[in-house]
């Protein structure tokens, strides 16, 4: 073999050996990619046999629980609307007259409560509680037909809680507001509300949503049909009284909310104190003046003995500087509350369908 063949034949065993060590190489990365792809089949295959031994959701014991608690959720929402409809009792059917001679006996009768008080402007003329009802009990003005039902309701309300403050112990009621829709509409109110009417109609959709009669409420709340009223009672009355008529208000079935309730007293309390132990520090002195001009030596001692005292030792409750409620003067107390109420639920009608075929 001359030097050239020898030439051809080490170059060609050169490439044919690094063929066959490119070869191995590509063959030990294969072998670790096949490895890497049976380790990742075989977790998938594990976690899918995992899955398929689960048992199944929902099962049929999952669904009585789900079954259990939309009956227990719709329970509770029923009893929750049951407690809207506990309303008073309002007369049925009334005329405008009716309602207007009925509440007029009503507010005489409350008036005839009332503790004697200097509220009168004059003394020929006192002043009338109307009860937030003037324009039919005082001014004689007849409501219209329309009025009268949402009337009765609010008259109804103030007449319920009014009873229950004398009936607790209040003194007297000196103010009493409600939501006053049946008031007069002033003259460029008229003008203006023509006006505004087709623009109103427009935007009645985008408005908050509010009860048929009342105040604007929670949409959730107007959906059910439920309404409230707001009021405000302006009375003065022993701190027994004001815990009486709040403890008997929330406890009752009417749904009654307390907004807001402020209370003060009419004579400050440093005065009070003030003349307080002003009258004990006469007594006291008056004793002392007593037992100095007795000529009496037990006389003496007794009246000495008087003057030694404490001050408001052995006072009355009447005179003590922190009394007892029983005792306290009545406060003015303002009480702000609103009523909800709702429609009874009729009864759902009964039908003769049967399921399937």
């Amino acid at each position: 073999m001359d030097p050239k063949q020898k030439l051809i034949a080490v170059s060609v065993g050169a490439v044919c050996g690094l063929i066959i060590v490119a070869l191995a190489v590509l063959l030990v990365m294969q072998i670790g990619a096949m490895n890497a792809a049976r380790e990742a089949r075989d977790s998938l295959e594990a976690s899918i046999n995992s899955h398929y031994a689960e048992k199944p959701y929902p099962s049929k014991a999952n669904r009585e629980i789900r079954k259990q608690d939309a009956e227990a959720y719709t329970a509770w929402a029923d009893r929750a609307h049951l407690a809207f409809t506990h309303g008073l009792q309002v007369p049925q059917g009334e005329s405008s007259s009716q309602f207007v001679s009925r509440i007029g006996e009503v507010v005489r009768k409350l008036n005839e409560r009332q503790a004697p008080t200097t509220v009168a402007t004059n003394a020929q003329q006192p002043q009338v509680m109307d009860y937030s009802f003037g324009r039919y009990v005082v001014q004689g003005v007849i409501p219209k037909d329309a009025d009268v039902p949402r009337l009765a309701e609010q008259f109804a309300a103030i007449e319920y809680v009014c009873t229950l403050l004398f009936d607790n112990g209040a003194r007297t009621i000196t103010a009493v507001t409600r939501e006053q829709f049946d008031a007069a509409a002033q003259p460029e109110q008229e003008e203006t509300s023509s006006r505004r009417r087709s623009r109103r109609r427009r935007t009645d959709e985008d408005e908050t949503p509010a009860a048929a009669s009342g105040a604007a409420i929670s949409p959730i709340l107007a959906k059910d049909g439920i309404r409230r009223e707001s009021y405000a009672i302006t009375f003065t009355a022993p701190y027994t009284a004001v815990a009486k008529t709040l403890n008997e208000l929330t406890s009752g079935q009417l749904f009654v909310a307390i907004t807001d309730l402020s209370m003060r007293a009419p004579v400050s309390v440093s005065a009070r104190v003030d003349e307080l132990v002003k009258k004990r520090q006469a007594v006291k002195s008056n004793a002392a003046r007593r037992a100095a001009a007795s000529r009496s030596a037990t006389e003496r001692q007794k009246q000495q003995a008087a003057a030694d005292k404490p001050l408001f030792e052995g006072a009355s409750p009447a005179e003590r500087l922190v009394s007892d409620p029983a005792h306290a003067m009545p406060l003015e107390v303002t009480l702000r509350f609103d009523i909800y109420s709702a429609p009874a639920a009729a009864p759902a009608p009964a039908t003769d369908k049967k399921e399937g075929n």
